[in-house]
């Protein structure tokens, strides 16, 4: 049902964190934004290189835009919460700075927003760059927390929007409403995975999460396995299971969970990134008071029990991560877990 057209028109803002940028993925991402059917948002740049003259290059771009100085590189989170603050928009569209919107990818993207006033979020598809195959967009979550590119490599899709467990941060259009009812991104992420941990958030405390497949970006994706990016991943990842999973859930997902962990630490060891993963280990033992106070604050918030979310979650181990002989493997068992935990967990309605 659309709202009443007599509201004024939501306005929006879209933020771009920059660091480390070429110009010209700079240049067509701002653009894109410029050549949106929808009107053009207020642009927000958040500069987290001071001196490398990239603000003077969006003033150049987009006379226009605001820009949030930061001084140091504060991560992707930090400076997306810092672009939010400078903002003044009531809806935010984050659009990483490498991705390029389509002309209608925002006005698909408030459509949905507009349809659905519990919305938190609606994501674009994210494509490779010309558009020839799919990038990200409807990602799956694993029941152990792991998430990956949905529909990676395969041809882009048409249809309607659905709901999600989560969409690809590079183009996400959020309401600002949700994003400060759920206290924005979650501070202490520093980079990666917070586009999950804010999809998973919005789910458990009534708000919804859409996946818009006809909203494009191309975004020129190049997936590098640093050190950084695994420890970050993997951190993070760990910090949304303790965090949001309540105490039966964990219970029932532990064996599930430990198996994965062992497999995950001996992938670390052949592949050669075992330092980083046990980096994570060490980044969360540090943020063990801020976790305990995410699950005391989820316990007072959330309005749904965790099989709402359990239901959104993907049973099968698909992620690159495994070998896919082994997620076929075990696709049948763990269908039958999750369905298991599901019955025992209980409906996972609205709570009162």
């Amino acid at each position: 049902m659309r709202p009443d057209s007599s509201l004024p028109t939501p306005s929006v803002s879209a933020v771009l964190v920059g660091y480390h940028e070429e110009l010209g993925d700079l240049r067509a991402a701002i653009e894109s934004l410029r050549a949106q059917t929808a009107g053009t948002p207020e642009l927000v740049y958040v500069d987290q290189r001071p001196g490398d003259a990239w603000a003077a290059q969006v003033r150049e771009l987009a006379p226009e835009a605001v820009i949030v100085a930061l001084g140091e590189n504060a991560g992707y989170v930090e400076a997306c919460r810092a672009g939010v603050a400078g903002a003044s928009g009531d809806r935010i569209l984050f659009l990483n700075t490498d991705a390029s919107a389509a002309p209608d990818c925002l006005e698909h993207l408030a459509a949905c927003l507009d349809d659905d006033p519990t919305a938190a979020l609606a994501g674009a598809q994210v494509l490779l760059p010309g558009g020839r195959a799919v990038n990200a967009g409807d990602n799956p979550v694993h029941l152990t927390g792991i998430a990956w590119a949905g529909r990676y490599g395969e041809a882009p899709e048409d249809g309607d929007p659905r709901e999600v467990a989560s969409a690809s941060g590079a183009a996400i259009l959020v309401r600002r409403e949700a994003f400060e009812a759920l206290g924005g991104f979650t501070p202490g992420f520093f980079m990666y995975y917070d586009d999950v941990d804010f999809a998973w958030r919005a789910w458990l405390t009534g708000w919804r999460v859409w996946f818009v497949p006809r909203a494009t970006v191309e975004h020129d994706y190049v997936f590098e396995k640093g050190d950084y990016k695994w420890r970050w991943l993997e951190r993070n990842r760990l910090w949304c299971v303790l965090s949001h999973f309540e105490a039966r859930t964990l219970a029932l997902l532990a064996p599930l969970l430990i198996a994965v962990e062992l497999a995950i630490l001996l992938g670390a060891v052949q592949g050669g990134w075992i330092r980083p993963k046990l980096g994570a280990y060490r980044e969360l033992w540090r943020s063990r008071k801020a976790l305990r106070a995410r699950r005391a604050e989820l316990r007072f918030a959330r309005v749904t029990g965790d099989a709402t979310y359990l239901r959104l979650m993907h049973p099968a181990l698909d992620s690159p991560m495994f070998p896919q002989a082994a997620a076929r493997l075990t696709a049948p068992p763990l269908r039958l877990y999750r369905r298991l935990v599901l019955r025992l967990v209980g409906a996972g309605g609205r709570r009162d």
